[in-house]
């Protein structure tokens, strides 16, 4: 398992695909505008995540690929605005 580094943009898509656990899709928008969208689930603190996202939120995430070629994310960071973190 290799894990990777992923800057990007949140594709204003998301999906809870589950509750027990609370397991989430979300689409991000690498950095490079050629790349396509990337396939992301998020099991460990994905309520915080999905508390977080904005639409067109940056993002910077750390985690692997399944079998399935989903990238499987285990810490994340979301860029916000200073009038976010202001208030």
């Amino acid at each position: 398992m290799e894990m990777k580094t992923i800057t990007g943009r949140y594709d204003n898509q998301v999906k809870i695909l589950k509750l027990d656990p609370f397991m989430l899709y979300v689409r991000v928008q690498p950095n490079d505008n050629q790349a396509k969208p990337i396939n992301c689930i998020i099991v460990k603190h994905a309520l915080t995540l999905y508390y977080q996202l904005q639409p067109n939120a940056k993002l910077a995430l750390y985690g692997h690929y399944n079998q399935r070629h989903q990238f499987v994310i285990t810490k994340f960071m979301v860029g916000q605005s200073a009038q976010t973190l202001a208030s």
